[in-house]
């Protein structure tokens, strides 16, 4: 039911009492309440919700109440300073993105049925891609999570065949029919390079778009609203910005100048739906996220800049009670900051990671989430410092259920209590950390290694990127319950080597721990240092071939 439907309903409710509160009901609460509903316009690219949020900060912040219903966007809300998103309950003000991605499936087009060359047949033209379009091509469906996009632009289109001219610099994916497509409906292409300062971008085509939409112009390193414009009015193929462009970005730039770097040429009506940088004292809280699931078709563009959320450099934001589904990209990014809070939120079907503590970001508290059936549960960047990881479960992702910890430089985290079960890869991954001081305690990890039964450990302890030192795992359940196991060893240590030069998985402690049902080894050891003791009977062995 859409939110245009529930206004009538939801209005009269709309001053009922406050849902429970919790770390983010803090001082923007005690500054007042700003209700949405007069800023409600269903015309706009925001549905009147950032003029809401523009006005609680004016007033040095308050809490934004949303009332129930679903809100189509096509730009993101934009935190600031003391401010607050308030829904009316998750899955109850839920917000979705309004714009669709088109997949066109290659049909067979010459011999062994692929289609070759620059002339594409596809099972439809939809309306709305024409001469000057872009898409994208996919060697097979689903593309991987990072995606490998090669695009091009239409320079003809014949609908009595479904055929389609295209000019790809960077040449085409081989798509077989029946497994490759054509992504159409979230991107354009330059007609000319953007520079920053810019206050207009030419396009090839600019029909996409409307006056207030949110356009992604590249990749910034983990700021979103960096390279991210926003659409003041369209003046044929030309787009007139709100504000300045803050990057340069090059018109198919030569791709010798692209190297191994993944190819992204084109202009991208992808965003998160709240992201904010630079600020502090705020948050979401009692709303859903939602993408449009990946059944017929997902986005090639999967940067975690296009978090469901993603914040930079926040201090002292919240996140409570936040469910996060079904997106194309990281549900929800913390870059850089610090003290932030991620509470009883819900991160489920996520293309990439559930929750991302990304680079920098210090002293923060990830407690109650369920993260399940994303790319990996949690993803530690780098020098992630003094985070509490407690009382989650991480279930069934297909990666890991923790990954990345040590990466380089993480260092005084603690991972307690969770549930950390039936993850494709290993149960948590380390790759490093140094004399790390991580602490990894009290959990339960069982049944994991499903994507490939036997490979991945409950625990792996390797030295990939730099040592692996200064861990201490104590007081957990590491087991394997399954009729035919696929966790074969609880913990595994093992050496690694990083620029030719060795790294060594040593000196950590392996104590009080509950071992079961591994059919290879409960403990494998590499450091002649680390302390395996007190494991309920647990052996604990050296690597084969030592």
């Amino acid at each position: 039911m859409s939110f245009r439907v529930l206004w009538g309903l939801a209005a009269g409710a709309l001053i009922a009492a406050l849902p429970a509160r919790g770390p983010c009901a803090q001082t923007a609460e005690q500054r007042g309440v700003i209700d949405a509903a007069p800023y409600f316009d269903p015309s706009a690219a925001d549905c009147g919700l950032q003029p809401a949020i523009n006005a609680a900060a004016e007033q040095g912040g308050a809490t934004v109440r949303i009332p129930e219903g679903t809100f189509q966007l096509r730009r993101g809300l934009v935190l600031r300073d003391g401010v607050r998103l308030l829904g009316a309950g998750m899955d109850k003000t839920v917000l979705v993105p309004e714009r669709r991605v088109a997949r066109l499936d290659v049909v067979a087009d010459g011999p062994e049925g692929r289609a070759t060359g620059r002339t594409v047949r596809v099972d439809r033209v939809p309306e709305g891609l024409t001469v000057g379009s872009a898409v994208n091509s996919c060697r097979s469906y689903p593309p991987a999570w990072y995606g490998s996009p090669r695009p091009a632009v239409v320079t003809a289109v014949d609908r009595a065949t479904n055929t389609l001219t295209l000019r790809a610099p960077y040449g085409l994916n081989t798509m077989k029919a029946g497994s490759g497509c054509l992504t159409f409906g979230v991107a354009a292409a330059l007609a000319d390079d953007v520079h920053q300062g810019d206050t207009e971008v030419k396009l090839a085509d600019a029909s996409l778009f409307r006056p207030g939409d949110e356009l992604a112009l590249g990749e910034p390193p983990n700021e979103s609203l960096l390279a991210h414009v926003f659409v003041k009015e369209a003046r044929g193929n030309t787009l007139v910005l709100e504000g300045p462009a803050a990057v340069d970005m090059p018109a198919w730039p030569p791709a010798e100048k692209l190297g191994n770097k993944k190819i992204n040429a084109l202009v991208w009506a992808l965003f998160p739906l709240v992201h904010a940088a630079r600020v502090k004292d705020c948050g979401v809280s009692d709303l859903t996220i939602r993408g449009h699931g990946f059944e017929r078709v997902r986005p090639v563009q999967t940067r975690y800049t296009l978090s469901g959320i993603h914040i930079y450099q926040g201090d002292r934001v919240c996140i409570e009670r936040v469910a996060v589904r079904d997106w194309p990209s990281d549900g929800i990014s913390l870059q850089a900051g610090t003290g932030a809070s991620v509470v009883d939120c819900q991160v489920t079907g996520c293309l990439g990671n559930g929750l991302h503590p990304g680079t920098g970001l210090t002293d923060s508290l990830f407690r109650g989430n369920l993260a399940a059936e994303n790319g990996v549960g949690l993803y530690f960047c780098w020098h992630n410092r003094g985070h509490v990881v407690r009382g989650n479960r991480f279930l069934r992702n297909r990666s890991g259920g923790i990954t990345g910890l040590g990466n380089p430089g993480d260092r005084d985290n603690v991972i307690e209590e969770n549930l950390i079960a039936e993850n494709g890869g290993p149960g948590i991954a380390i790759n490093g950390g140094g004399q790390s001081g991580n602490v990894i305690r009290g959990n339960t990890i069982e049944n994991n290694s499903q994507a490939e039964p036997g490979e991945h450990p409950g625990i792996a302890l390797f030295a990939a990127v730099e040592d692996a030192r200064g861990y201490t795992i104590t007081g957990n359940t590491i087991r394997d319950t399954q009729p035919e196991p696929t966790q074969h060893v609880g913990i595994e240590e093992r050496h690694g080597e990083r620029r030719g030069e060795p790294t060594r998985a040593d000196g950590n402690v392996i104590r009080g721990n509950r071992f079961s049902g591994h059919p290879k080894a409960d403990v494998i050891l590499a450091g002649p240092n680390t302390r395996c003791e007190d494991n309920d009977g647990a052996k604990c062995v050296a690597p084969a071939g030592k």
